[in-house]
Parts: C-alpha cells; structure tokens; sequence
C-alpha cells in the first residue's frame, strides 16, 4: 500500500466506482434499447400487448388521475417551477453542493431527452382510437416520465429516507402507467426514460457522495429549522423496549385487521354476495325505528361529522392543541390523517362506483355522489381514534385507555347509526369506513413510535 493513503480512504475510492459505473451502464441500455427500436422501426409485442391492455380497460376515475399525472410531469410545472422550488429549499437549507446537483441532473436529463428524442424520431401510438392528450415530436423516451424519476432520485439521494425512496417510486410508477394510459407513449418509451434518469442521476452523485453527506450532516447540526424542528415539530417521548414492542405489535394488528376486513366488504359488494346480505335487513329496521325526536339527534350527528362541521373542529382541535402543548407533532399526525381519509374516501368511492339507498329513504337532503365508503363514517372515525391514540399513549394507564377507547366506539358507533337511519348508505359502507380507518391509526401508532419514540434501557438494579 502507498505511504499516507489511510485503508479507509483507498476502500473508500473503490467502492464508489461502482455507482459510477452502474450509472453509466443505465445509460448505456437506455441508449441501447432506443437504438435497436429505431433500428427495427416497429413497436414490440409488449409495446402493443400493454397498449392494448390499458386501453381496454378505461374508466372516468383513470381517466381524471391519469390527466392529473399528465399536467403534473409536463410543462412549466415539472420542467421550472418545480426544479425552482426544490433548489431554493436546498439553498434555503445551506446545501449549495446539494442545489448544484440537483440542477446539473435535472439540466443533464432534460438535454439527454431531447437529444434522444430528435436522434430516433421514434413515433407515437397511432392505433388508439381516442388519445386523451396532446403530443409532441418524439415518443422514446418519454419526458414526463423523465421529469418524475429526476425528482425522486434527486430527493432520494439528498434526503435518503424510506418514505422519501417509496413515495418517488411510486409516483414514477404511477407516472408511467398514466403515459401508457393516455395512449401518449410506448411502454419501453417508459422504461427508457426511467433507465436514462436514474442512471444520470446515480452517476453524477457518484464523486459527489462524500461531500453531500458531509454537508447534510452540517447542514441538519447548524439549520435554524433544525433547531425548531428539535423545539417545537416533533415531541420526542421516551419508552421502554417492552412499551416500544406492544405498540409496533398493536401498529400491525390495526393495519392487517383493517386490510382484511376491507377487503371483505370490497369483494362483498362488487359481487353483491357475502356480506351484502345483512344491508337491506339493517336499514330496514332502523327505517322502522324512525321517530322526530330520533331523526333530530340523527340529523345533529350527521351535522357534527359531516364535511363542513368536522374539518372546523379538526382545524380547531388541532391549532389549539399546537399552540397548549408548544408542539406540532401530535397535531401534525392528526391533520394528516383526517387528510389520508378524505382522499382515500374519494379515490375509493369513485372506482368502486357505488349507489346509494333510495332517494326517497333520505331525510336530510338529497345526496348523489357514491355509497361506498361512508365519508361520514370514516371521518369520524379518524378523528375518535387518531385523537384517542394520539392522547392515550402519553397517559399509560389502563383505566384512561379503557375509557377513551369506549368513548371513541361510541362516537363511531352513533355516526354510523346515523348515516344509515337518515337513508344514506348501507351497513357494509359503514364497515368498510371503519376497517380503512384502522388502517390509517395503525400507520399513525408506526410513525409515531418510530420517529418520536425513544427507547430507555431500564436501571441496572445494584446489588446490596
């Protein structure tokens, strides 16, 4: 070995070659593979077969998240105002280094496209009856996917955490499905763009490694925001491995039950079998329970969890409980999950494309969006069971959860009542509400133990 050169640092500069030269083998297929299609001049098989099969199976809630996509990955949006964003966060955050990278592989990837795109004229699908969108010259590689993988590799490698890696491949993902969807692109245009960026962007970050990680390291130790990230986001509390295990354990118990019981009630009714056969029996009898005093406190709680009383309670609730506790982390996880929901309930009903009861049956105005989630129902019980979570676990004590669980039942129970006796969904609508909310606080419990939670090892007794 030469004299001064540390082991470290020699081992060090090895192993770094490897990304390097991964990144430019990414480079090198994508090239490749848009060589061989100019070359044949024919789609592929599985070019066609996937057209195919994403055309055949169109549907106006596709249609809707696939041009939400289209405007997302193209035009001044992805290609300066994004980029724009993201740099002055970086900047504002004393990463210059980081900046820099960020804008050496967005500029590389972009003039790789259209260098691409201009040196093999590839065509566009032209067998769809229908495209959705408006095209420009040049199919391979497909810019749009190109913009979304710049955007997850940069954020991944600058802030390499597992939601950060999760949430950039499945907006890349979903961005390929979209272009292949709106008929706008070839699949391998998709894959292509994909290998391109992610090559570039690997390649690039290669010899920069050692100086972005420093300067993140400085930069999360020296930052403002860190200091008031540290202060007054997230409120650490501290818990034993024991404590730390159970709830991990009753995280995954939420999650897992809701799934199943979701997915229950998701095949009942798109078979109209299984479970579906408990709905007319149940609002059939709360039909016959109907009274004027009934249906006043029926029309309360509708009232009180409906879609303009509850996000102003959220919405107090959650200001109130920042500013009284000086935290934000509590009332952060509440708002995101009342969020979750909302979207959830709206992505869900409109492909599931459920009818409500009759018109006739409602007694509170009339309603004709889709049955199925109760939004109602599934905000409520967001809110109880978030909420008495969020309170219950500072307070370990099995009377405290044992009555904030019984009150939070009780809310849920009553909204779910509620919505059936006044008319408007059936009772497998409110069982599928409740099952994605147990989704939903189980991912609370996990984020929650993982990022504030701090596990303390217990005092060694000492011996006498």
């Amino acid at each position: 070995m030469s004299r001064g050169v540390k082991p470290g640092a020699a081992l060090r500069r090895v192993t770094r070659w490897w990304p390097l030269l991964s990144g430019l083998v990414a480079v090198v297929l994508a090239v490749g593979l848009g060589a061989i299609i100019a070359r044949n001049g024919q789609p592929f098989a599985l070019d066609t077969r996937w057209l195919t099969l994403v055309s055949g199976n169109r549907a106006p809630v596709w249609d809707s998240l696939a041009l939400v996509m289209n405007s997302l990955g193209g035009g001044l949006v992805a290609s300066v105002v994004v980029p724009g964003l993201l740099i002055g966060l970086l900047l504002f955050l004393k990463r210059p280094w980081a900046a820099g990278y960020a804008l050496l592989v967005i500029v590389l990837s972009g003039a790789a496209v259209r260098l691409l795109k201009w040196l093999f004229g590839r065509a566009r699908p032209q067998d769809l009856e229908d495209l959705l969108v408006s095209v420009d010259f040049g199919s391979f590689p497909s810019g749009h996917v190109a913009n979304a993988a710049v955007l997850a590799m940069v954020l991944a490698v600058l802030f390499p955490f597992w939601w950060v890696w999760l949430a950039g491949a499945l907006y890349t993902v979903t961005m390929m499905l979209s272009r292949t969807y709106l008929g706008a692109h070839w699949l391998t245009d998709t894959i292509g763009a994909a290998l391109l960026v992610i090559g570039i962007a690997v390649a690039v970050w290669a010899p920069l490694a050692a100086r972005l990680a420093a300067e993140r390291r400085r930069s999360r130790a020296a930052h403002p925001w860190r200091t008031f990230h540290d202060r007054y986001v997230v409120e650490t509390r501290e818990l034993d491995a024991g404590s730390r295990r159970r709830f991990r354990v009753i995280a995954i118990a939420c999650v897992g039950s809701g799934a199943v019981v979701f997915t229950l009630m998701l095949v009942s009714v798109l078979s109209d079998s299984g479970v579906t056969a408990i709905d007319l029996p149940v609002l059939e009898w709360l039909l016959e329970s109907r009274s004027p005093v009934l249906t006043t406190v029926m029309i309360v709680l509708a009232v009180v969890f409906g879609p303009i009383a509850l996000p102003v309670i959220v919405l107090a609730v959650c200001v109130g409980w920042g500013f009284g506790a000086r935290h934000a982390w509590r009332p952060l996880l509440l708002a995101g999950a009342m969020a979750t929901g909302v979207v959830l309930a709206q992505l869900i009903g409109r492909t599931v494309g459920r009818e409500r009861p009759p018109i006739d049956l409602m007694l509170h105005g009339t309603d004709l969006t889709f049955s199925f989630p109760s939004g109602h129902v599934l905000g409520a019980s967001d809110f109880l069971l978030v909420t008495a979570y969020l309170v219950l676990s500072r307070r370990l004590s099995a009377r405290n959860t044992a009555v904030g669980l019984t009150l939070a039942v009780v809310g849920i129970v009553l909204a779910a009542i509620s919505r059936l006796y006044l008319g408007y969904h059936f009772a497998t609508d409110a069982l599928a509400s409740v099952s994605i909310s147990l989704v939903v606080v189980g991912s609370v419990i996990a984020v929650d133990t993982w990022h504030a939670g701090r596990v303390v090892e217990p005092q060694a007794r000492v011996s006498p």
